[in-house]
């Protein structure tokens, strides 16, 4: 299978970021290399979490040495995610000169949370966003990314902008958990077209971590395989409801070509 390199927060007691990228990819074989952005005890959401190194963990020079120990290539796919603080954006902005095929999982906020990082974090993701080839983002995130109000983005303007941006930037993107009508759609958008599918909206009694992440981890594994775009948005979604959802059989959720719209 693929070699992907995983820059992401490493979270000791909580299935997000790297491991959860851990979670998903090695049971499928990748070859999976971690560098960590951050190290927390815990997710942040939790109030004990205790940040292990802020401005003192190098990403940079971890990422070198990694690229040299398990020989990473510029064509390995590469997920960029959780960034802890403005002294890390300049480490990712390195990296993103040599790696050429990322994917960018800009961890900026949700609905009903708002944002939960700092306006410099925001802001930097805001302004590499159009430079990756593949982005996996949630409502609120691909909002703030096209400086949109969520609560006036109709669902039509979210797909027209979608496919203008895949189009122009020649990129796949997934969109996650647009809620519609109690509902929650996805999106994935390319070159060649535009899908939605549907499912159920799951109502957790505490905040679900972590899903955002799984679900990234998800769309890098079907990128490496050789499947159709309305394929990918299928089967990871179907993926990520049974695993949220806890249910043994898969439920089979069909998409939607938006491609006329």
């Amino acid at each position: 299978m693929a070699k992907i390199l995983s820059i992401q927060s490493t979270v000791l007691n909580d299935l997000v970021g790297n491991q959860a990228a851990r979670s998903i990819l090695k049971p499928l074989k990748h070859n999976l290399i971690e560098v960590p952005t951050i190290i927390l005890t815990s997710h942040k959401g939790q109030k004990s979490s205790l940040q292990i190194h802020s401005n003192e963990l190098n990403i940079s020079k971890i990422f070198n040495n990694v690229r040299f120990t398990y020989g990473i290539k510029k064509s390995d796919l590469t997920i960029i995610g959780y960034l802890p603080s403005k002294n890390s954006t300049k480490h990712i902005s390195h990296i993103m000169k040599t790696q050429r095929n990322i994917l960018l999982d800009p961890v900026i906020g949700d609905i009903g949370v708002g944002m939960y990082v700092n306006s410099d974090i925001a802001k930097y993701f805001q302004s590499i966003f159009t430079k990756t080839k593949y982005l996996s983002a949630n409502f609120f995130e691909w909002s703030f990314l096209n400086k949109k109000d969520i609560s006036q983005y109709p669902f039509l303007e979210v797909v027209n902008d979608l496919k203008k941006f895949s189009s122009e930037n020649n990129s796949i993107v997934l969109i996650r958990s647009i809620p519609k009508k109690n509902k929650l759609i996805n999106l994935l958008a390319s070159p060649k077209g535009a899908w939605s599918i549907k499912t159920p909206e799951i109502k957790f009694k505490t905040r679900y971590h972590g899903a955002g992440d799984l679900s990234t981890a998800l769309f890098a594994h079907y990128l490496t395989q050789k499947i159709s775009e309305k394929k990918i948005l299928e089967s990871l979604t179907n993926d990520i409801f049974q695993i949220i959802s806890k249910k043994r059989k898969k439920n089979k959720f069909k998409s939607t070509s938006l491609s006329s719209l």
